[in-house]
């Protein structure tokens, strides 16, 4: 299997009606009432997964799959489909375990993508910059608000961009039954799990041996 040198090359940009779209849909979906979450959500979509980052190995990745299923008996929680958006930077796409695997989709090749992401060459002043975008996103009369958004800045370094992780809640709800791939390669390998409103002209060219 060949890969392109260079998938960040091929990062998109989201427009600002885009954005608002796949923000209102983070906070939604999520029932977001803590800024680290926000944070947390943002900051692996710059970053990758961080000290979350697997080993590549096929082993572990069933191994995460059979907790991921547990997690979503024990916790009753079902994977928004089989991939969804990561933050804002459109650099990783977050896939569910449990979906990939039910689907059909060689484990293999998510081992490999994952792997991928280890290349990653993060931009902190777009992160920083996405954080003030979700502060724009916070209307009144929601659980999370402007002043939770400061308070947790004062709390943690923030010029640092440090990793942080969910909040313990959270990762009750809805664990961390997922990988982080870079974006563009995923769907250039599974152009069929790509929005449909989405053009494919920034996707890399790919070919297998």
């Amino acid at each position: 299997m060949a890969f392109i040198e260079d998938f960040q090359a091929n990062e998109r940009k989201l427009d600002y009606e885009e954005k608002v779209v796949i923000a209102e849909g983070f906070l939604e979906r999520y029932d977001v009432t803590e800024a680290r979450n926000v944070y947390r959500w943002l900051w692996e979509g710059e970053f990758g997964a961080g000290s979350r980052t697997p080993p590549p190995s096929l082993e572990h990745l069933s191994q995460d799959i059979r907790v991921a299923r547990m997690h979503a008996r024990k916790a009753d929680y079902t994977p928004s489909g089989l991939c969804e958006e990561i933050g804002l930077a459109q650099r990783f796409i977050k896939v569910n375990l449990v979906p990939y695997a039910d689907s059909g989709c060689p484990l293999k090749r998510l081992v490999l993508l994952a792997d991928r992401g280890r290349e990653a060459r993060p931009d902190p002043l777009r992160f920083k910059s996405d954080w003030a975008f979700m502060k724009t996103q916070i209307v009144p009369g929601m659980e999370l608000t402007i002043d939770r958004m400061n308070h947790f800045e004062e709390e943690i370094a923030f010029h640092m961009a440090p990793e942080v992780e969910y909040s313990e809640d959270h990762l009750k709800k809805f664990g961390v039954g997922y990988r982080l791939v870079p974006r563009s390669l995923f769907f250039a390998y599974f152009p069929e799990y790509a929005p449909e409103t989405e053009s494919d002209d920034w996707l890399p060219n790919i070919s297998d041996d």
